[in-house]
């Protein structure tokens, strides 16, 4: 009695193993078209950038990327193609992932990566935000095994199920098929100014998604960036954004353990934290964080002035067709 008890009790396991496999597979069916069919929001631009852009310049970095680089800039004065990877609220083991998947398909001449000064210091965000990487497991499991695998050591097992992998996606894909969210090569501009009646009056209260730990997986992978870019042959240029304040970074280790890194891996660096042309430029400001797009475009312009400076790239100054 006992063993058809317990066959039967294995039966129906058996069958809710198979029930639950075909949704999941029908589910993952779905979920994936819906989620390549994007043409606009976060992950359209990160698929882009992923499977589409062969683009000759490539910008990485978080917000302070992807709203301060433009790149129609870029093409006009360098007369290279450019696309925009940056993607607000992602720290290093992002951009890293992203740029593995990417060097994969093309090799870009020049890639700018914006440099915040506390990425490097501990952050459960930038692990709990790797989950926007999930639904490019099936096609780039190499690639993002091992950085998915510092936020869990079961991530291979979990990524198997197609539902687990696009279950973040759906319905941020449903919220930009009603109102989609235009950019520009990857570029969201910003638009109106911060009112200089407050800026007396402004405090500066940054919201820390940080502890001010140096994560020796951020500095993994900022060296990882580096040797990735040139073991594909790509030149390589570290740039910081405007500041509307003066900012002091001279006790922040994680800036300065990034600059001992710039310095020992001999990167091309350019420094516009404390830029005269920018610092308390509220007309340039979008708020005291991000640039406008009137900022965006001046600061787009000084960049790509220092970087044929620089000789880091051949350019041919022509308006890109």
């Amino acid at each position: 009695m006992v063993t058809k008890e317990y066959k039967l009790t294995i039966i129906k396991i058996i069958k809710f193993t198979i029930v639950f496999l075909i949704v999941d597979f029908v589910l993952g069916i779905i979920s994936n078209q819906l989620f390549y069919s994007q043409e606009t929001g976060k992950y359209a631009r990160s698929t882009h950038a992923v499977e589409k852009t062969n683009a000759e310049i490539i910008v990485f970095g978080s917000s302070h990327a992807h709203r301060h680089y433009v790149p129609k800039i870029f093409e006009k004065e360098l007369g290279k193609t450019c696309y925009n990877a940056g993607a607000e609220g992602q720290q290093l083991l992002y951009h890293t992932a992203l740029q593995e998947m990417i060097l994969k398909r093309v090799k870009p001449k020049l890639i700018v990566l914006n440099i915040d000064e506390n990425f490097l210091y501990t952050s459960k965000q930038a692990y709990d935000r790797l989950s926007d990487l999930h639904p490019y497991y099936a096609g780039h499991s190499k690639e993002l095994s091992a950085i998915l695998g510092l936020k869990s050591r079961f991530i291979d097992f979990k990524l198997f199920f197609k539902s687990y992998q696009m279950n973040s996606t759906i319905v941020h894909a449903l919220r930009y098929y009603v109102s989609p969210q235009l950019d520009y090569h990857g570029y969201r501009p910003l638009y109106g100014k911060i009112n200089p009646n407050k800026v007396n009056s402004h405090t500066k209260e940054e919201v820390k998604e940080y502890v001010e730990l140096i994560d020796d997986n951020f500095v993994e992978v900022v060296e990882k960036f580096i040797d990735n870019a040139r073991n594909n042959g790509c030149e390589l240029v570290f740039v910081t954004s405007p500041t509307f304040n003066k900012v002091n970074h001279d006790k922040n280790k994680s800036f300065i353990r990034i600059k001992e890194i710039i310095a020992t891996k001999k990167v091309p660096f350019i420094d516009f934290f404390n830029s005269s042309d920018f610092n308390g430029k509220s007309e340039l400001f979008h708020d005291f964080s991000h640039l406008n797009n009137d900022g965006a475009e001046l600061f787009t312009k000084q960049l790509t002035k220092k970087i044929m400076d620089m000789n880091l790239i051949n350019y041919n100054k022509k308006m890109i067709e």
